[in-house]
């Protein structure tokens, strides 16, 4: 047995000692004896029962007594006074026993500078020590433009302005209101976890990926992490394609409601939607600052667009236009009784196309509207306190955009036709008290949810790279020398999101939804 209270001066033989080893048919122990050239063979002292179970440490030779220049050289060296043969042993240990060990005062001034040690080390945002930069605490991002803000705007979809509708009027409000409670289910069940690991541990960058490889271990978390990273691109590419689908129904030659001045067709809507992408990369070549300079305003916009929905019930009148297939009562009790089943149809004339009673093709295209929770845990490199930020922003802005998508989905059932719901796709802005709104708020939301989309996948993809997992990645590993921007992983996304842009709306949506689950 060890004793931790005593620093005793045992150090190693030197290389003349040679031992002989004799008996003590008294105290039943084995005791070393030192030889040292010149000197007698007598040195049998009591100190040297401590041999008999470490004959690797003796004391200094010449000494019977430890002196406070002789150092411990291993943590097996102090030895405990019940190990001692005799009652001589015990008394000569205790008498030095209280002199060397170390004062209440000394050990807790070393906890109370380890704890600071620690607790500095835990909070502060680390980066890799290869990188040729340094970190500047000051433009790392907090709780609300860092996490917050990020998961608002990524959560509240281009999806919610342009498919809320079509979705109410095949589910019913019911239907469209189970779907959304699972969905945060899922989502909070997956908040709650990445919680419990960002709280315990130093975050780096890399997001999600780095929480879970960090405590499932890098093989594990690589192949989530791979899956999470084709996630994100296709999710991307659904917002380019869902931003010019807006910009059709205002401005399109076919399907336009204001003027009608952009060409429509398939290829057309495939070079408009990479000019916003490509818009969206360059942008994300600039930096992650950009989203603390735009994110904010972004975010006020979008909540204006949001509750300017359920605020319209209260000011626009009741009207009927059927040349755009609307037929709006303002707040009634009759239609939400009418919208408040489902009505499941094969065909909409929004151009969605649902098997009968298959509630799996309604909640693969919702799902992705509720899906953008890791759109602050992907900033975790740009965080200062991710461990605290990710937990509080990332809950905060799941209880944010649940109350908003209810409040939205329930002035919708009480103002708004379930024909007219599901004949027109843009029926939204058609009752809204201003269409300029919903428009600046679904170009808010997605293009947004693009730029996060590029450079949250492009991290992602770096972090995957750093770690080694990813046969030929390891050009994707390295960042800007200044602010350690992953260059050549945001080309890559660009141009898998480029392919991804070729599907339409409803098919990205459901492969988004197979990723994240």
């Amino acid at each position: 047995m060890i004793n931790p209270n005593f620093e005793g001066n045992i150090s190693k033989k030197p290389s003349y000692y040679t031992n002989e080893i004799t008996t003590d048919e008294d105290a039943g122990q084995q005791y070393y004896h030192s030889t040292t050239p010149g000197e007698p063979n007598s040195q049998s002292s009591n100190i040297n029962s401590y041999t008999s179970k470490y004959p690797e440490y003796l004391f200094e030779p010449g000494t019977s007594t430890p002196t406070s220049s002789m150092k411990s050289t291993s943590p097996r060296s102090p030895l405990c006074i019940k190990d001692l043969a005799s009652k001589s042993d015990q008394k000569f240990l205790s008498k030095y026993r209280t002199k060397y060990r170390p004062k209440m005062d000394d050990i807790s001034k070393t906890l109370r500078r380890k704890t600071k040690r620690s607790k500095k080390f835990h909070e502060e945002v680390s980066t890799p020590k290869s990188l040729p930069f340094s970190v500047n605490l000051n433009e790392k991002l907090g709780t609300f433009s860092g996490v917050y803000v990020p998961t608002c705007l990524n959560v509240l979809s281009i999806l919610m302005f342009l498919r809320f509708g079509v979705l109410l009027g095949q589910a019913g409000l019911l239907g469209i209101m189970s779907l959304l409670v699972a969905s945060y289910i899922i989502n909070l069940v997956t908040t709650l976890s990445l919680s419990a690991i960002a709280s315990n541990g130093t975050v780096r960058g890399g997001g999600a990926y780095y929480l879970i490889s960090r405590s499932l271990g890098p093989e594990f978390g690589g192949s989530i992490g791979a899956i999470f990273y084709f996630g994100l691109t296709l999710n991307t590419g659904m917002n380019a394609v869902g931003l010019i689908d807006c910009i059709k129904l205002n401005f399109g030659t076919i399907s336009g409601n204001w003027i009608k001045v952009l060409p429509e067709s398939q290829w057309y809507n495939y070079l408009w939607s990479t000019v916003v992408l490509m818009l969206c990369t360059g942008l994300c070549f600039a930096g992650s600052s950009i989203f603390a300079r735009a994110s904010n305003g972004l975010l006020i916009v979008l909540m204006i667009a949001t509750l300017s929905i359920p605020l319209s019930s209260l000011f626009v009148s009741p009207f009927e236009n059927k040349s755009l297939g609307i037929e709006y009562t303002g707040p009634s009790l009759k239609t939400f009784t009418e919208n408040l089943k489902p009505l499941l149809m094969k065909e909409t004339a929004a151009g969605q196309s649902y098997q009968r009673d298959s509630y799996q093709t309604l909640f693969g295209i919702l799902f992705p509207a509720t899906g953008g929770i890791f759109a602050g845990a992907s900033m975790s490199g740009d965080l200062k306190t991710p461990s605290k930020s990710i937990p509080r922003g990332t809950l905060y802005g799941l209880g944010t955009t649940f109350i908003l998508y209810s409040i939205v989905i329930l002035a919708m059932a009480f103002t708004t036709k379930r024909s007219s719901l599901i004949v027109n796709a843009n029926v939204i802005q058609d009752t809204n008290v201003s269409g300029l709104i919903i428009l600046a708020g679904e170009l808010a939301s997605a293009l947004f949810s693009t730029l996060m989309g590029v450079i949250g996948s492009a991290k992602l993809l770096q972090a995957l790279a750093r770690d080694n997992l990813l046969p030929g990645s390891s050009i994707f590993k390295q960042g800007s020398p200044d602010k350690d921007e992953p260059t050549y992983a945001i080309i890559l996304t660009y141009l898998i999101s480029q392919i991804m842009m070729l599907c339409d709306l409803n098919q990205l949506a459901s492969f988004v939804t197979m990723t994240y689950l």
